[in-house]
């Protein structure tokens, strides 16, 4: 249905050109303006996420969503595609490729108003959204990463705390504890960050890693940057290559491996630490939204000049599905 209102919304245009309509241009929304509103709509999208404890979605559909959202509308327009319904759209089909599918009617159950429309917007909208993504619906988020990192981290220090009788971690506080603290403070820094672009900006094991350092900042004593720096990057790790022997010669496994002049260790954590320092950068120069305050001028703006022709409840939505219908009916 969306691909057929995109071709009467050309045949439209193509009217306008002609020279019908141009008296009265629509006022719309800047590129930064649209930026807010996304920024808005990924908002929202997290507390609807949360709202789902039966079943309780995985982490990763909503790095799914957010991505498909993002990246919509780097080709979309939100005056075109209104934001709240490409984004329950997003969150649907998230489901469905993370390997979490639930059923429509438990989806639209977790709405709160207005579920019999979004339950047909969701359905003639998931097609046109996946083929706008190109089919290309695999999405590598930073949560595993994250996890894996907390867990080397966590290694490392008792590595450490086992050579330096000095170093310490949190005290009382058993590994496991400690993972599960990190883990769930950096999940929710993820969620946070995915109101910028660095999801479609940077790799998602740096974006992990980006995380960790952070939270290291609130946690001195785990030395975080120090970890990734030796162990990581291998600037000092505590585990050295085994230097080969005589008795070493049928044993490749065990010989060290050969020197690359362009990614020896100081050069690896020089080239990673730039990478940080930008993706820090760019966490502190961005505004988030950390709660629902009143509605902002874009969205009032938005509401004026969004395109009746993808409005369900507007007269050239129905015009344009009738003339669709019959087309339908003609292919028949």
């Amino acid at each position: 249905m969306l691909m057929l209102l995109n071709d009467y919304k050309k045949s439209l245009d193509t009217e306008t050109t002609n020279g019908e309509n141009v008296d009265n241009p629509p006022v719309g929304l800047d590129p930064d303006q649209e930026f807010k509103v996304v920024k808005h709509y990924v908002y929202l999208m997290k507390i609807l996420f949360s709202k789902f404890t039966t079943p309780q979605l995985p982490n990763e559909v909503y790095g799914f969503a957010v991505t498909y959202f993002k990246r919509f509308y780097l080709n979309h327009s939100v005056m075109d595609f209104y934001p709240r319904d490409i984004m329950l759209t997003c969150l649907y089909v998230a489901c469905k490729a993370a390997d979490f599918p639930i059923g429509l009617q438990t989806f639209i159950s977790h709405i709160p108003r207005n579920q019999e429309r979004y339950s047909y917007l969701v359905l003639n909208s998931e097609l046109f959204l996946m083929e706008s993504l190109g089919y290309d619906l695999w999405v590598f988020t930073p949560y595993q990463a994250l996890i894996g990192f907390v867990i080397d981290l966590v290694a490392y220090q008792r590595r450490i705390c086992g050579v330096h009788s000095d170093s310490y971690l949190i005290e009382n506080q058993s590994d496991s504890q400690l993972v599960d603290e990190l883990c769930k403070d950096g999940v929710d820094l993820i969620n946070l960050w995915y109101q910028t672009d660095l999801c479609l900006t940077v790799h998602p094991s740096q974006f992990a890693l980006a995380v960790l350092v952070e939270l290291g900042h609130t946690r001195p004593q785990l030395d975080v940057e120090v970890f990734v720096r030796d162990e990581l990057c291998g600037c000092d790790p505590i585990q050295k290559f085994k230097q080969p022997s005589d008795d070493d010669d049928g044993d490749e496994s065990e010989i060290k491996p050969k020197k690359d002049a362009k990614c020896d260790p100081e050069s690896r954590w020089k080239e990673l630490s730039s990478r940080l320092d930008f993706i820090r950068q760019t966490v502190d120069e961005f505004q988030f939204i950390t709660d629902l305050g009143p509605v902002g001028e874009e969205e009032i703006i938005l509401d004026e000049c969004r395109n009746p022709l993808y409005n369900i409840e507007s007269d050239e939505y129905a015009q344009a599905k009738s003339e669709a219908d019959s087309l339908m009916a003609m292919l028949e």
